[in-house]
């Protein structure tokens, strides 16, 4: 049987956004475990390269925006392969609505005009990361890649336009490239000073020190939480498996988890926490959201390993030696 992830091994990549938190993840394995030549292409507006730790002195990290092509252009030289992961996060989209158009659509299609126009011989595959946002409130779950997209924020607007200019550019002219939807990605190394932490970072934390864990509305409302060490292997196998060019795949668990069930997970190893309903928030008030991920299973054979409750212990253990 054939190892897809393997194929990455010892290559030549450029990662975008590789400081954030699925992003410097996804260095650290392709660096520690593949053996791969990383760059590293980050602006360093919410995030540091000490994240990197000791990695930081084994890949060539440069401090620009993926809007400055003049700079990051000359980069893709020989590279195999490019993950383009950087982007506004969903709690920063509306503020700044044509900032974000640009850096998590325009940037994709600078890109990959600049693939197209100049025929970069060892590229193998681009990579685009996307989101779940993109289905908004599903009228049935869970929800799946041949489901209506229904677009509520900015965020999921230019998520859903890079994704599909992704797609395009394979079908018009060739160029090989993949997608992936994340769904509440959660883990190792999501920084609970970052003002975007996930729902999940900032209860673990707060727990941690026995603050208050802040919980919108009622509680009941629900999410596929995945696991970053999943979500890392299902990024790097839509990068090497041939059967996932030109496509666009869900990574979840197709499990729903109730934010109430998160405390409740979480008190079990930590005690005593303390909760506090506070009004909903006026983005991402879904209310009900699992997905589907019979796709990528059954043609990529990716599936989760971790569930919701082995993922916040481990991410428990994690945070008890870093904070």
């Amino acid at each position: 049987m054939i190892n897809h992830l393997d194929k990455i091994s010892g290559k030549k990549i450029l990662v975008t956004g590789g400081l954030g938190f699925i992003g410097h993840n996804l260095v650290k394995t392709l660096v520690n475990q593949y053996n791969c030549s990383v760059i590293v292409v980050d602006n360093c507006v919410n995030s540091d390269p000490s994240i990197l730790g000791d990695d930081l002195n084994k890949i060539n990290f440069q401090k620009i925006s993926v809007l400055e092509t003049e700079k990051l252009f000359p980069l893709f030289v020989d590279v195999n392969f490019i993950f383009h992961l950087a982007c506004k996060q969903i709690s920063a989209s509306g503020k700044d609505p044509l900032d974000d158009m640009r850096v998590n659509a325009e940037s994709t299609l600078l890109i990959l005009e600049f693939i197209k126009n100049n025929k970069l011989a060892n590229l193998e595959r681009f990579v685009y990361t996307s989101s779940c946002s993109v289905y908004g409130s599903a009228a049935s779950l869970p929800v799946t890649e041949n489901d209506a997209t229904i677009v509520l924020s900015n965020y999921a607007a230019t998520k859903l336009l890079g994704e599909n200019y992704t797609l395009i550019y394979n079908r018009s002219y060739g160029l090989p490239t993949s997608s992936v939807r994340y769904s509440n990605v959660y883990g190792y190394g999501q920084s609970p000073r970052n003002p975007y932490c996930g729902v999940l970072g900032k209860f673990i934390h707060n727990a941690l020190i026995n603050e208050t864990l802040n919980i919108f509305g009622d509680g009941e409302q629900t999410r596929d939480y995945t696991f970053i060490t999943d979500a890392v292997d299902a990024t790097i196998l839509a990068a090497t498996h041939p059967k996932a060019l030109g496509d666009v795949f869900n990574v979840g668990t197709g499990v729903e988890t109730s934010v109430n069930k998160l405390a409740e997970i979480i008190n079990n190893y930590t005690k005593n926490i303390k909760i506090e309903n506070v009004p909903e928030r006026d983005i991402d008030n879904i209310r009900r959201r699992s997905i589907g991920v019979e796709k990528i299973h059954q043609i990529l054979g990716w599936s989760p390993k971790v569930n919701v409750r082995k993922g916040i212990e481990e991410t428990l253990n994690w945070y008890k030696t870093t904070l």
